[in-house]
């Protein structure tokens, strides 16, 4: 591991895969497009949506719009996929997991309203909450 990788271990579910960001890698398979999240926090919480054409559109629109939405929130960062410019991953980290629970809660009601609507399409939607390792285990 390089000092630009995080490894990430599931926070509620322990049976789950550990997760490795890679931060700086130029071969990353996301890439940010806005915001940053704050790294001195060791609790992450990962949303990633797969929208269809008209979603993502309306998604981006209101990412980088100056109206304030919760996935355009202060220490948020949204990436988009490389290879797949309708998938998305929003990173946040918090101090305690009641604030994870919060957000999440939040994120998927903003979602919902903003984004689906009354669209009964379905698309892709999940939240997982991670907590930094010790490094020096990994």
């Amino acid at each position: 591991m390089s000092p630009s990788d995080t490894l990430l271990k599931p926070l509620f579910h322990a049976n789950a895969d550990h997760l490795l960001i890679k931060n700086l890698s130029t071969f990353a398979q996301y890439r940010g497009i806005s915001g940053v999240y704050d790294h001195l926090n060791n609790l992450y919480s990962l949303t990633y949506l797969k929208l269809n054409p008209d979603q993502a559109k309306l998604f981006e629109d209101k990412l980088f719009s100056i109206h304030s939405y919760s996935f355009n929130s202060t220490s948020t960062a949204v990436l988009q996929k490389r290879e797949s410019p309708r998938e998305y991953l929003i990173i946040k980290t918090f101090e305690t997991t009641s604030q994870i629970k919060v957000w999440q809660t939040l994120l998927q009601k903003e979602i919902q309203n903003q984004i689906q609507g009354s669209n009964e399409e379905d698309f892709g939607f999940f939240s997982k909450a991670y907590v930094v390792t010790d490094e020096t285990s990994a």
